[in-house]
């Protein structure tokens, strides 16, 4: 009788598992790992984005290491998701963990659409990262002129400086951008 009984439990297994299968065809493995608006940014996958934001999703949503989506948006210069985020009421200001805004990484990729988008959206102009630079120090040590310009028309301040002491004109002139430095002490003395 013992063995007929264990026959009827492997039966009964043997009919259930189909259905096992079935449901397990159903879980994405790492979906909700992927849920998330931040890895769907770094994927530049627009799309998706917009399906998280939709579904509820926080659009400040970080991943693993701090990034929100805006700031991956900003470091990679997808303009599209930038805007969703955006739109759907990211803080442009939120930082990284070395106090990078997106701003600083716009000002970085020299993307002066991405610059002018996130200013528009309230972005501080003269947010500093934790070596005390901003994003005009980051573009007067590149030499990039026109994100330069477009930072000084929203009152980006020329004299505030690094925890080294250095301000965006210092960082123009170490970096042997001597038209930048000059644009920088026209428009310092112009204050």
């Amino acid at each position: 009788m013992k063995p007929r009984r264990h026959w009827g439990i492997a039966a009964a297994l043997l009919v259930l598992a189909p259905s096992a299968i079935d449901a397990r065809a159903d879980i994405a493995l790492f979906g909700e790992y992927w849920d998330n608006v931040a890895r769907q940014a770094a994927q530049n996958d627009a799309y998706k984005v917009r399906q998280l934001i939709e579904s509820g999703h926080d659009p400040n949503e970080a991943d693993g290491e701090g990034q929100t989506g805006l700031l991956v948006a900003a470091h990679n210069g997808n303009l599209q998701i930038a805007n969703i985020l955006l739109k759907a009421g990211a803080h442009p200001n939120n930082p990284d963990r070395l106090g990078n805004t997106p701003l600083h990484y716009a000002a970085e990729r020299h993307d002066i659409d991405m610059v002018r988008l996130l200013l528009g959206a309230g972005a501080s102009v003269d947010a500093d990262n934790r070596n005390g630079m901003t994003p005009l120090m980051v573009a007067a040590s590149r030499g990039y002129a026109d994100v330069v310009e477009v930072l000084l028309e929203k009152g980006a301040s020329v004299r505030k400086t690094d925890y080294t002491g250095r301000d965006a004109i210092s960082w123009a002139n170490d970096s042997h951008h001597e038209r930048i430095a000059q644009l920088l002490q026209r428009a310092g003395t112009a204050r």
